[in-house]
């Protein structure tokens, strides 16, 4: 016979499909499993060690290049200060520092140079001792009389007191002096020898035109291990920043009550006078004639003061081949360069002015 199925039994199969069919459904809605997720974690800790070690390296090569800088910085200024240090060492030991020689090379140049004044144009000095020079020549021909006076009228003391390297004697001067057609000649010669004489740098201390300061400065050097032409480029810069410096007292107030040149003039004065004032012409005051005579002083020691101020080397040519002997006198000097600025001889030197060398027939 033929069984029939039970309908129930297909019920229940039924049955049992719907309740497995939220089961899977369920499923697919659960989280990711854990396994996955570790291996996740595991990549991400590496990258950030390897970061770390790379910023590491990185720092290293970093912070070893700054030392380097530093250090090579400090070394290049470690060497240049050595090398500043050497450059102005005395040089006692023998240590070759590494800088021109003022023996050998041309002027070292001074940072302060640019402060200085530049030297003036050679008209301008040849200008001021022309003029000077006219000054005497106008003051003795204002001022004096060429007429018969008696002998022995000038004592031969005062004349002495012009100084003890006269180019004539003075027996010789008191004659000219004395004969009325060679006075002014003699006159002229008096009154430039004492200006000419107290404008140098070299000259008494205590009669010179120049500030008082600046010849005791002077004579206080001494002339110790350098050759000549290293002394002359130091003192031409020292005369230069010390007249720069001085330019308030001795230039733009010239002659203020407290101005010490006020002695030296007056000295100066005194023994010009005494040879000048018996040759004086009585129709002129003798105030006015005295005081024309200083002002010509007082002109003649501003220029001294510019001389010194200049880099150069200046000095006077009396013409002392022309000398008495030969029947003539220099009256007034020609102011000659004798070397430059960087202490070099300028040969043969060079002229200002002309002297002025006059016949005594």
């Amino acid at each position: 016979s033929v069984s029939t199925p039970i309908p129930n039994s297909s019920i229940v199969s039924s049955d049992q499909q719907k309740s497995t069919l939220p089961l899977v459904s369920s499923n697919t809605t659960t989280p990711i499993p854990s396994a996955p997720s570790k291996s996740s974690d595991g990549l991400k800790g590496g990258a950030v060690a390897g970061i770390a070690i790379g910023c590491l390296v990185s720092g290293a090569v970093i912070a070893g290049l700054l030392v380097w800088f530093c250090l090579g910085r400090a070394r290049r200024r470690s060497q240049g200060s050595e090398a500043s240090t050497v450059a102005l060492m005395h040089r006692e030991k023998g240590t070759p520092a590494k800088m021109m020689s003022l023996e050998s090379g041309s002027p070292t140049s001074w940072a302060m140079d640019s402060g200085l004044p530049q030297p003036l144009e050679d008209r301008a000095i040849s200008g001021e001792i022309a003029k000077i020079s006219s000054l005497i020549k106008n003051h003795v021909q204002s001022f004096y009389h060429t007429g018969r006076v008696s002998p022995g009228l000038v004592d031969i003391d005062d004349l002495q007191a012009l100084g003890s390297d006269l180019p004539i004697t003075p027996g010789m001067l008191s004659t000219l002096l004395g004969n009325s057609a060679t006075r002014e000649i003699a006159l002229r010669f008096c009154i430039a020898w004492v200006v000419v004489s107290h404008m140098q740098l070299n000259g008494d201390q205590d009669t010179t035109f120049l500030p008082p300061e600046i010849a005791k400065s002077f004579q206080s050097m001494a002339i110790v291990g350098r050759g000549p032409r290293a002394q002359a480029i130091h003192l031409a810069k020292w005369r230069a920043i010390t007249a720069e410096l001085m330019q308030s007292t001795y230039v733009k107030n010239a002659f203020s009550t407290s101005d010490p040149r006020h002695r030296s003039i007056t000295m100066a004065a005194d023994v010009l006078d005494s040879i000048l004032r018996p040759f004086a012409d009585s129709r002129m005051g003798n105030e006015q004639r005295r005081r024309n005579l200083e002002e010509i002083l007082k002109r003649s020691a501003l220029f001294a003061f510019t001389l010194f101020s200049q880099p150069s080397i200046f000095d006077f040519d009396w013409q002392r081949e022309a000398g008495v002997t030969s029947g003539s006198l220099c009256v007034f000097p020609a102011l000659l360069q004798v070397a430059d600025e960087s202490g070099e001889p300028v040969k043969p030197p060079r002229s200002f002015n002309d002297a002025i060398v006059r016949r005594l027939d």
